[in-house]
This record gives structure tokens, C-alpha cells and sequence, in this order.
């Protein structure tokens, strides 16, 4: 009957709930009826009848109704709330059956008829589907579990074969669809994280905070072996020629207002980096015209801090914004090689070109 009704909603459909509850409710009386109780004065009658019963099952499957439809009791798996969140595709017995026929369901657990669901049925469903992100969330929350236990020998083997299995539908944008196990950085807020701008280029191998925002950033890097995006790692990222080339507005060689916000991010995190990160920062940006200027985009050691004012033609420093040049941007700039100090060369070069026109 489940087949016909499902069947009347068009192909993959499944009856209308009204129908369902009612075949359900088949079910039930069905399961109440053949369920068999301790016989008095001797058990042994009712142990009888119940071999006798289950007996019939090895030639006719013995059916019941699950999350899925009517199948052999043999698919069907006892449901268990820590897969609930993300395994949509496995048969389950319906809390409604598995509360109102307790002691059915009980007989059938301990007859191995109907299974408990195993690690390699969470890898099954895995592989037939892309996840969701509050379903990915679920699913890495179950695994966090597991190892919590500390009981199994192949925990890192379980891993990498979850996370190879695991692939995510990101609802963007972009919309995208990423495999876990090319997953290898996470924006981390207690660390610098929440300096990087998320509106702007990031890279492919960044786990969304859609899923890592529901996690403590020690149990990522601990049981998933995913570290913390650096400022450093992000930098590198935008200034990357294949990124700069896909969208000038996120080029810091053409868009001023780009690299005042990437100048800014690094000024706030620039007191908290090591020095070899801050060589690595001056090392990487010191070549390319990022430093807004009244003049235009100009590499660091062509352009001059606002207090310059010797001559008015010189590329000084001009925000976008507005904002002005000091604290710990000024630091930046000044480590990047933006100019204090007019050269004495430029002033003899001037001077000298001023004396010829007289």
C-alpha cells in the first residue's frame, strides 16, 4: 500500500502524511498483535510460538514500516538521535512505531534482525549525497563525540575516510560544493580571525564559518588537524597574481579603497605578529603599488607620510576613507618603506632643474 500511494504522487514521491499516518498506524496494530508476551503458568508456550514465528522469516522476509517505506526488517536500523541531524537516506524505525511496539522492537534488536547503524553506514550515505552545512555540522559534532570516547585504535583512519567522504553544499554566495578533505584552514575569531575581511577574496581551502563558527577552535585544529587562516596566509591569498587577476575591484595594484581595507587589517593585527611574519608582510607587499596616494596607487618607497610637505607635487599618502595615517598603520607603511624624509637627491635633482629655468 505504501508503494501505490507513493506511487500516485509521481516518481521518488512519497504517500501524503495523512497516508502515511495511517499506514503507520497499520503498522502498529500489526506489530502489537504478533508481539509475544510471557505465558503463564509456563513460558514456554510463548517462547514457542515465538520461534515458530520468527522462523517463518528466514523463507519471507519479516517487513516493517520505516522512515523510508515498508522494507525488510534486515534494512531497517534502530534510530539513534546522534545520526538524526544528518543521515536523511537511512531506513529508521519511526519514533512513533518504535515507542508504541517497544517490546517488538526490543525482540528484533536482540534477534540481530534489525541493525544498529555502524560507522561504515555513516560513510554509505556520505558518498550518495552532498551534506548541507547544519547537516555537516551535525555530522562533524557526532565524529567530535567519537573521539571523546578514546576507545578506538583506528580513530585516525576514521578521519580521513570521514572527511574523504564528506562533501558539503555551500549556500554562498558563492554557492560551491567543497570535500572536507581539501579542507586544511578555518578563520579562527580568538586569533586574528575576525580582521580578515570575509567579503573579499578567500581561499579555496577555507572551511566556511557557517560550519566552524559552531566549534571551538582547539577541537578543529585537535581533532581535525585544521589550522587557523593567518594574516599572513590571507595576504599572501589576495596578493596572489591568478586572485588579483579575477576581480580588479580586489586587486591592491588597482583598487585604492582595496588596499586601504587590506592595509588596515594588517595595521590591527600587525602588533600581535612575530617578526619573521612581519618581514614576511614587508617581503610580499614592498614590490607592488598598493599605497594610496594623492598621485594614484604608488609602491611603498615611492610614496611620502603626510607630513611630507616640501614640494606639492609629491605621491603622499591619502587614504580613501579619509583616515588618517598613524598609530600602528603609520608603523605599517613606514615598515613597508613609505618615505618620512624627502631624499637629498630629489632635492639637488629639483633644485638643479629649478636653477636651469632661471
Amino acid at each position: 500500500m505504501w508503494e501505490g500511494s507513493a506511487t500516485a504522487n509521481g516518481p521518488g514521491g512519497v504517500p501524503d502524511e495523512e497516508v502515511q499516518a495511517w499506514l503507520r498506524g497499520r503498522a502498529l496494530h500489526a506489530l502489537k498483535f504478533f508481539t509475544f508476551y510471557p505465558s503463564t503458568p509456563s513460558s514456554v508456550v510463548s517462547n514457542s510460538m515465538e520461534t515458530a514465528f520468527f522462523a517463518c522469516a528466514t523463507t519471507r522476509p519479516f517487513s516493517i514500516i520505516s522512515s523510508e517505506g515498508v522494507r525488510s526488517a534486515g534494512e531497517v536500523y534502530v534510530p539513534d538521535p546522534e545520526f538524526s541531524g544528518f543521515l536523511k537516506r537511512l531506513p529508521v524505525i519511526s519514533e512513533d512505531i518504535a515507542n508504541g511496539a517497544k517490546t517488538m522492537i526490543t525482540t528484533l534488536r536482540a534477534k540481530g534482525i534489525i541493525k544498529t547503524v555502524t560507522f561504515v553506514d555513516v560513510l554509505h550515505e556520505l558518498r550518495l549525497r552532498p551534506l548541507s552545512e547544519t547537516e555537516t555540522v551535525a555530522c562533524l559534532k557526532w565524529w567530535v563525540g567519537v573521539t571523546k570516547l578514546g576507545n578506538n585504535r583506528n580513530l585516525v583512519q576514521g578521519r580521513s575516510q570521514l572527511l574523504d567522504a564528506l562533501v558539503v553544499s555551500i549556500t554562498g554566495p558563492p554557492e560551491k560544493v567543497i570535500r572536507l578533505s581539501d579542507a586544511q584552514t578555518f578563520l579562527n575569531s580568538r586569533a586574528g580571525g575576525a580582521i580578515i575581511p570575509t567579503d573579499g577574496p578567500l581561499p579555496s581551502t577555507l572551511l566556511p564559518m557557517t560550519i566552524t563558527r559552531s566549534f571551538d577552535p582547539d577541537v578543529l585544529s585537535s581533532v581535525f588537524l585544521w589550522k587557523p587562516l593567518t594574516i599572513v596566509d590571507w595576504l599572501g591569498h589576495v596578493v596572489d597574481p591568478k586572485v588579483a587577476a579575477a576581480n580588479a575591484e580586489f586587486d591592491i595594484t588597482l583598487s585604492a579603497s582595496w588596499a586601504e581595507r587590506v592595509l588596515s587589517a594588517l595595521a590591527r593585527a600587525w602588533p600581535s605578529l612575530a617578526k619573521t611574519a612581519q618581514d614576511d608582510v614587508v617581503k610580499m607587499l614592498s614590490p607592488k603599488a598598493c599605497i594610496p596616494t594623492s598621485t594614484g596607487l604608488k609602491v611603498p618607497d615611492q610614496a611620502y607620510f603626510p607630513s611630507v610637505n616640501l614640494f606639492r607635487d609629491l605621491p603622499i599618502v591619502t587614504m580613501p576613507s579619509g583616515t588618517v595615517v598613524k598609530g600602528h598603520l603609520g608603523v605599517v607603511l613606514q615598515s613597508l618603506g613609505v618615505r618620512k624624509h624627502v631624499e637629498l637627491q630629489l632635492v639637488f635633482d629639483r633644485s638643479a632643474s629649478f636653477l636651469s629655468q632661471l
